[in-house]
């Protein structure tokens, strides 16, 4: 029973580690970019649903129509597998590099990184490629 304590140690240290990003400090001079984010905040209200892409993407579809791919800043183990996630935020809107994410189900925590606009490929209707294989 040595090791009781060990694994909540573990624990918390990793949740420690996840939120080592977060800052009340004011944000990095402007070119810095990498540091600071790109800038882009969703309003939540407007978030439609998501897909997980793979352990470091996840696509935001907004109800406006526009998509957002968000690059996790290190690959989130078992992102994908659990599909799922879950975010905290005090305020109505997530931002570049300034969440973290709780993964279903594993319970790992993840920071989102930049998001950048995303345009879906287009999925070829079935009326037209059945009309251009005539």
């Amino acid at each position: 029973m040595r090791f009781a304590g060990y694994g909540v140690g573990l624990m918390m240290g990793a949740a420690l580690l996840a939120l080592a990003g977060c800052s009340d400090d004011e944000p990095a001079a402007a070119n810095d970019a990498a540091a600071a984010g790109n800038g882009v905040c969703l309003q939540t209200a407007q978030i439609d649903h998501t897909d997980i892409v793979n352990d470091s993407a996840i696509v935001f579809f907004m109800k406006d129509g526009k998509a957002y791919m968000n690059t996790i800043r290190i690959p989130c183990s078992s992102l994908k597998m659990e599909d799922g996630f879950a975010y905290e935020t005090d305020t109505p809107e997530i931002c570049s590099n300034a969440q973290t994410i709780r993964v279903k189900n594993s319970g790992n925590y993840c920071e989102l990184g930049q998001f950048t606009p995303f345009t879906p490929p287009k999925v070829p209707d079935a009326a037209a490629s059945a009309a251009a294989t005539k």
